[in-house]
């Protein structure tokens, strides 16, 4: 298999880069994941050439990465991942529809069974798209391999890289059959995924690591396909049941997905697994909190057997932190922060980290200096949903790991908003803002919201609980801090 050489040239890629460009020849990309796909595009405006290896063979139409084993279950493209897709893609909506993709509204279009109630449904212009993970890696993929200077390649193993007086200058290569060999670049980004080896390349170069978080969760999750049909749901699009802690421990998701198809993933934290059998899977189905999926799926025509999916933990490396770092070299996606796939934060927090990118380079300056930028930026777009989550998981009896401080306040008051955005619209607006990566926590904070919160409480619980839910207010000053 052919490895592009310093000197090689794509068609259509120019002699010089235009004004605004990084004067970069080459750009190396370290995994074809959707991280590494949207860097690809972002860096393609920036250098002649852009080069994504990857270590394992990249499947055709609606094959599924062998190192994404989520890829086979539920995924949740938040509304500001898409919003970020369109911004790189343009028409990319157009193209997911076309090959399947159903169109939904994230509030009206899906039942959402949160904390003992149902959130409130109304329309609103929270646009979504219910698909597979391998329909939408497809779809950017072709994207990608469409752009003239850029080039991606499997089977090739990224083993280190090449360090010349603190600046990559490339990588060292193996392929299957063949001697290694060494690939210059400009710039080097790793999007490896959780798996990066970046912490162990830094050790062996005499760089100190990323500090680590780590919250340990035991999830794990069974998934089936079955055949949709328009009754199903009364027309909903979708049923998320998710249990209310710290006991409960067992979820449910039912996404539409293309051809007509449900996507049922059910499983749980702390090892409440859903079995694979058939019987099994039904009858864990039947213990969710509500009976909106089991209603659907002891009728459904099964379309797969069951297959299943294990995430032990959240993992966070705080890159941000780091004074010394190897200089045109930079670590994105799952590489940064691996979330819990529960929340489906991750392919819409790797699209805000590539907008992030393209606003770095665009403000141009020194190539070695830019993973100071990046990672700061990128720092930032994480700590909102990563608290989300790792708060989120916190709330369980038997979560262990890097509790972040005003946890158990934070969860006091969220309890209390998820009450209050079953029956106020505005409550529940603000809460899937937030939950969609549009708006930062403090939303949650405001005053009005404090106020229909706190109303919503005290009509439901009586005067007795006005004295007690008065620590709201207390309670914000310290959340403010947190956030």
């Amino acid at each position: 298999m052919h490895v592009p050489r310093q000197s090689d040239r794509f068609p259509g890629s120019p002699a010089v880069p235009p004004p605004g460009r990084f004067h970069g020849n080459h750009a190396i990309v370290i995994g074809g994941s959707i991280s590494g796909l949207l860097a690809a595009r972002v860096l393609n405006a920036h250098f002649d050439r852009v080069t994504v290896f990857d270590r394992d063979a990249l499947p055709s139409a609606g094959g599924n990465r062998r190192a994404v084993p989520q890829g086979h279950h539920g995924h949740g493209l938040l509304a500001s991942g898409l919003r970020g897709l369109k911004t790189l893609f343009p028409g990319i909506d157009r193209d997911l529809l076309e090959a399947g993709a159903v169109p939904g509204d994230v509030i009206r279009s899906i039942r959402w069974f949160q904390h003992g109630s149902y959130k409130a449904r109304f329309a609103s212009d929270l646009e979504g798209v219910l698909l597979s993970r391998p329909l939408l890696e497809w779809t950017l993929r072709r994207r990608v391999m469409k752009l003239p200077n850029v080039r991606i390649i499997d089977h090739s193993r990224i083993v280190a890289l090449l360090v010349d007086h603190g600046v990559v200058r490339g990588v060292r290569l193996q392929q299957a059959n063949e001697k290694p060999s060494f690939v210059n670049g400009d710039l080097v980004v790793d999007a490896g995924g959780r798996a990066s080896r970046t912490p162990e390349w830094l050790e062996s170069l005499g760089y100190p690591g990323p500090a680590v978080e780590e919250v340990n969760v035991g999830i794990g999750y069974t998934t089936r396909i079955f055949r949709r049909l328009p009754r199903d749901l009364d027309g909903d699009l979708g049923a998320i049941l998710a249990p209310k802690p710290p006991h409960e421990q067992r979820i449910g998701f039912m996404l539409a997905m293309e051809n007509n198809q449900w996507m049922v993933s059910l499983g749980g934290w702390l090892g409440h697994h859903a079995p694979t059998s058939a019987a099994g899977f039904l009858e864990f189905a039947h213990t969710l909190a509500r009976p909106d999926i089991y209603d659907v799926i002891k009728h459904a025509e099964p379309l797969t057997h069951a297959v299943t999916c294990a995430f032990p933990s959240s993992l966070r490396r705080r890159y941000e932190g780091l004074t010394r770092f190897p200089g045109n070299y930079l670590v994105m996606g799952d590489a940064l922060c691996s979330f819990n796939p529960l929340y489906g934060q991750g392919m819409s927090v790797a699209t805000l980290e590539s907008l992030a990118l393209r606003d770095c380079l665009e403000h141009g300056g020194p190539l070695r200096d830019l993973w100071r930028g990046f990672f700061k930026a990128a720092g930032k777009i994480i700590e909102g949903p990563w608290r989300i989550a790792a708060g989120s998981d916190f709330a369980f009896a038997g979560v262990t790991g890097a509790k972040p401080a005003g946890t158990s306040v934070v969860n006091w008051y969220l309890a209390r908003v998820h009450q209050a955005a079953s029956t106020d619209r505005h409550v529940c607006r603000a809460f899937f803002d937030v939950a969609n990566l549009l708006a930062p926590a403090s939303v949650l904070l405001r005053p009005s919201i404090l106020a229909r919160v706190f109303r919503e409480c005290v009509a439901r619980r009586g005067p007795l609980a006005i004295e007690s839910d008065r620590s709201i207010t207390t309670g914000r000053h310290r959340m403010i801090e947190t956030h």
